[in-house]
């Protein structure tokens, strides 16, 4: 884009093995997924579930449709006062059986920007802490993908802080490509809205940062990979085991020894046909990853890209959903993967940025003690 590519600061930003949940935990507390624990928006947590009460009146053995999954949704709501946030994938969309539902609970129960939001201060707690006037913008109550648009007609003062945020472009990469002409259209327009509030800042003074950052990128999908169906290889069933199947990870956990081996004799095929891989040990300290216990999975399985599972379900003889287009969550090590950072301040020579240092980092520009158990470290040219 024109504006934002006429800087001479850019770097491109290492992003972390998972999904939003966990680049923005990362992002904005400038630690690990390994200190913050937030690698999934859902983890294993029987004691906890908000859905306990469907094995409590013994609901579990309900058949697995799309109508037992929307009313038992609709009852925990009613229950837990609507406990999932806007924003936060309800269990009623992923087709895993109802029986398997009050196995597990929130990994995060507020949004990032709220407070307490994990276990470590976020950027947005220590402002508050230290006194800091800040401002979020684009996360009114209009759609993500048109918060842009929010941005565009925002004539309030800047803060000391004042966060745009710009949730169009994933939506749009997941449904169209971020090579797609919609895409590029709203790219070109939210392009033409930055150089218009920084011509603006320009013109009231010389001193301040500017500073774009994204948390992740694309990758083109090539295929929708339904899991059961190499599963059924083996004359078995995904449904025989409590798992949780995101973008491009499975995850499993086990009661006894038998299931885990069933299910890595389906998952090694899947691994020697070039699927991906089992997650080891060393790739979970590779990424800071390594938990503390099972939450997150007792065997995960990381589907590689260019492929993505597919979660399409069928009613009847209407086929509802549709693969994304393009997607994230694969390898950090992958160029694709990378975000971007634009700044008007001089940044170091590093060839990458990492999530973990753009709080450190903001939290230098505004003069503020950099904690010392974060991991990040500041990105300026000291």
């Amino acid at each position: 884009m024109p504006f934002l590519n006429s800087f001479d600061t850019k770097r491109r930003v290492r992003t972390e093995l998972g999904y939003s949940p966990t680049c923005y935990a990362s992002m904005f507390t400038g630690v690990y997924p390994n200190k913050h624990l937030c690698w999934f928006s859902w983890k294993y947590s029987p004691s906890t579930s908000p859905y306990n009460w469907i094995r409590k009146f013994k609901l579990d053995k309900l058949p697995h449709n799309i109508f037992t999954r929307y009313i038992c949704h609709r009852i925990t709501d009613l229950i837990t006062h609507n406990l999932v946030p806007s924003g936060i994938m309800s269990l009623k969309w992923w087709n895993l059986p109802v029986r398997y539902w009050s196995y597990f609970d929130l990994a995060v129960k507020k949004l990032w920007y709220e407070p307490h939001y994990i276990n470590f201060p976020t950027i947005f707690d220590i402002l508050r802490e230290n006194n800091i006037p800040f401002k979020i913008v684009g996360l009114e109550d209009n759609p993500l993908d048109v918060s842009s648009k929010t941005i565009e007609q925002y004539f309030d003062k800047i803060r000391p802080w004042t966060f745009f945020f710009i949730g169009d472009i994933d939506l749009l990469s997941h449904s169209y490509g971020q090579d797609s002409e919609i895409t590029i259209k709203r790219l070109k327009r939210i392009d033409t809205v930055l150089e218009t509030i920084y011509q603006t800042l320009t013109k009231k003074t010389s001193d301040f940062c500017f500073m774009v950052f994204s948390d992740h990128g694309h990758i083109k999908i090539k295929e929708g990979i339904q899991l059961n169906s190499f599963f059924k290889i083996f004359n078995d069933s995904l449904d025989n085991y409590i798992h949780f199947i995101d973008a491009n990870f499975a995850r499993f956990w086990f009661g006894e020894e038998d299931e885990k081996r069933r299910v890595e004799r389906v998952l090694l095929h899947m691994e020697e046909d070039g699927f991906g891989f089992i997650l080891t040990e060393e790739h979970l300290n590779r990424y800071n990853l390594n938990m503390p216990d099972n939450r997150y999975g007792d065997l995960i399985f990381y589907l590689d890209a260019p492929y993505v599972f597919s979660h399409k379900i069928k009613l009847a003889w209407k086929e509802l959903g549709h693969d994304p287009v393009s997607s994230h969550g694969y390898l950090p090590d992958y160029p694709d993967s990378d975000g971007v950072l634009i700044s008007n301040k001089t940044l170091s020579s590093k060839s990458h940025i990492k999530l973990v240092d753009i709080t450190p980092s903001i939290l230098s520009a505004l003069d503020l003690e950099i904690p010392s158990y974060m991991d990040g470290e500041v990105i300026w040219e000291m």
